[in-house]
C-alpha cells in the first residue's frame, strides 16, 4: 500500500489529531513510511519501533524531566535514571499536586492506574522484537498489526488524560472539608451590614470547580448558600431570624500543600440584596 492512501485511512487520521508539535507529526509520517517500504523484511518492525518513540515523545512532551523533579513528591527512585516512567506517568495526572490532595483510596486508584498502564505499553516489544516467526513478510498480517499499533497508540495517548480525570475529579472530595471550614471562617462583611450579630449555621455548596494552574497550585471556585441567624437587639427587645444567601468565592490553594489556602476577600461575594428587597 502506497502511503499516500494509507493516510486517508480513518484510523490513521484519528491517531494524526492526537498530534501537537510539527515533529511529533513528521515522525508518524516517517513511521509509515518504514511500513511502505515495500521489499525490506524490517519495514514492519522499524514502523513498530518508531512508533514505539513516538509515543514515548509524547509522554516526554506532556511530562519534561525538569517539571517532574520540580514536583513536592518528587523523589529519586532509580540509580539509572533521574526520572522514570511511572514518573512521568505520575505527573501527566497529578502535574505539581502533592499527595496530600488525594485521599488515600483515590491515590491507590492512581497508582494501580499508572502500573497497569506501565503494563499495557509493553505491547510494543513484541512488536519491535525481531524474532524468525515475525521476519517472513506477509502483507495481510502486517496491515493487521500495523492497524491495531496506531489505533493501541492512540488509546495509550488519550489514557493519559484519563489519568489526569481521575486526579482532577477526586479532587473536591478531599477538599470539601476543608474548603468549607475556611469559608465559614472567611464571610466578608456584607452579613454585618444586615444584622448587630450574624451567626453562620450552615454552609450549602451547590458547585465546586476546580482549576489546575500548574506551579501555581490550583483556584477552586465555589457558590452555593450560606444560612444563618440574624441577631438583633438585647434583653426584652432580642429577636432572631433565619436567613439564607446565596455566595461565590475563588480560592487559591498552594501545589506543595493542600493546607496552604488563601482567600481573597474581592473574590468573596455573598448577594444580600433580597434582605434590602432589591431584584437580583
Amino acid at each position: 500500500m502506497k502511503l499516500k492512501k494509507l493516510l486517508d485511512h480513518n484510523f490513521i487520521k484519528q491517531f494524526e489529531s492526537l498530534l501537537v508539535s510539527d515533529f511529533e507529526k513528521k515522525l508518524f509520517k516517517a513511521a509509515l513510511r518504514n511500513y511502505c517500504s515495500h521489499g525490506n523484511p524490517l519495514r514492519f518492525h522499524n514502523f513498530a519501533f518508531s512508533m514505539r518513540e513516538l509515543v514515548l515523545h509524547i509522554i516526554d512532551r506532556k511530562a519534561p524531566d525538569s517539571k517532574v523533579t520540580a514536583a513536592s513528591w518528587y523523589a529519586l527512585e532509580s540509580d539509572k535514571f533521574a526520572v522514570t516512567r511511572r514518573q512521568k506517568l505520575k505527573y501527566c495526572a497529578q502535574g505539581f499536586l502533592s499527595d496530600g490532595y488525594l485521599s488515600e483510596h483515590a491515590l491507590e486508584d492512581l497508582n494501580q492506574s499508572i502500573k497497569d498502564y506501565l503494563k499495557e505499553f509493553n505491547f510494543f516489544n513484541k512488536y519491535t522484537h525481531i524474532t524468525e516467526k515475525h521476519f517472513k513478510t506477509c502483507p495481510k498480517k502486517f496491515y493487521e498489526d500495523m492497524k491495531y499499533i496506531v489505533e493501541r497508540s492512540a488509546e495509550v495517548v488519550e489514557e493519559l488524560d484519563s489519568l489526569e480525570n481521575l486526579v482532577l475529579e477526586s479532587i473536591p472530595d478531599s477538599l470539601h472539608e476543608k474548603l468549607f471550614l475556611e469559608v465559614i471562617n472567611s464571610f466578608p462583611d456584607e452579613l454585618l451590614i444586615i444584622a448587630s450579630n450574624v451567626i453562620v449555621e450552615q454552609v450549602s455548596p451547590e458547585e465546586l470547580e476546580v482549576e489546575y494552574l500548574e506551579e501555581n497550585g490550583i483556584t477552586v471556585a465555589v457558590s452555593g448558600t450560606v444560612y444563618v441567624t440574624q441577631e438583633y437587639g438585647k434583653g426584652e427587645d432580642f429577636t432572631e431570624i433565619g436567613g439564607d444567601y446565596p455566595f461565590s468565592i475563588s480560592i487559591k490553594m498552594s501545589a506543595a500543600s493542600p493546607d496552604d489556602i488563601k482567600i481573597n476577600p474581592n473574590e468573596f461575594i455573598v448577594d444580600t440584596s433580597s434582605w434590602f428587597g432589591e431584584d437580583t
